[in-house]
């Protein structure tokens, strides 16, 4: 098999299990932030902070804070409700980042090889004398 065909099913084969990793940790994710923040607990946790951020609101704390708007965690409502534009972003953007380094890659370690010439600059300077 030629350096380039070889070089072809090695990033599609890097690209498989990258993406399979990407998204199965993803999924992951989604799953242990729905189980943990959808508690009272969390839930609880959550109104705390908003209060305390409605305290410091009005300049009693050590900085001006606003109020976050959202009466769930951010985390929540991030993987629950916008779970699939999130993970085509992550997709489009990690698959870009993965293809411009394996261009890169390839390109030292299958283009042609770089020789720098020492010998033609000195005896320039040889035959000038």
């Amino acid at each position: 098999m030629p350096k380039s065909l070889n070089s072809t099913v090695v990033i599609g084969t890097l690209y498989t299990v990258f993406l399979c990793a990407l998204v199965s940790g993803s999924v992951v994710a989604r799953q242990h932030v729905l189980k943990t923040e959808s508690s009272a607990t969390s839930q609880e946790d959550w109104q705390d902070w908003r209060s305390e951020a409605q305290r410091q609101q009005a300049g009693s704390g050590p900085v001006s804070r606003r109020v976050p708007k959202s009466s769930e965690p951010p985390s929540l409502v991030l993987l629950r409700d916008h779970f699939a534009t999130s993970l085509t972003i992550l997709v489009v953007l990690s698959s870009a980042l993965f293809f411009t380094i394996a261009i890169m890659v390839r390109g030292v370690l299958v283009g042609p090889s770089f020789q720098p010439d020492f010998r033609s600059g000195s005896e320039e300077v040889l035959h000038r004398n």
